[in-house]
């Protein structure tokens, strides 16, 4: 697997509601921080998922 290098940010506040992005789980909290800050101040839901086989960080858009 290639590695990911998109920054977190960005990429989350481009989604649109059921798109998806995807991160290398070496980038797990960071995500995470960014989804629950952006969630809070864009007033948007995100879920995440973690797949451990794959070493990834799923970050969904829900609301």
């Amino acid at each position: 697997m290639t590695e990911n290098l998109e920054k977190i940010r960005p990429a989350l506040v481009a989604l649109e509601v059921g798109d998806s992005v995807t991160f290398h789980i070496s980038r797990l909290k960071s995500v995470r921080t960014q989804a629950s800050e952006l969630g809070a101040i864009h007033n948007r839901q995100f879920k995440t998922k973690t797949n451990r086989e794959e070493q990834t960080i799923i970050v969904k858009r829900i609301l």
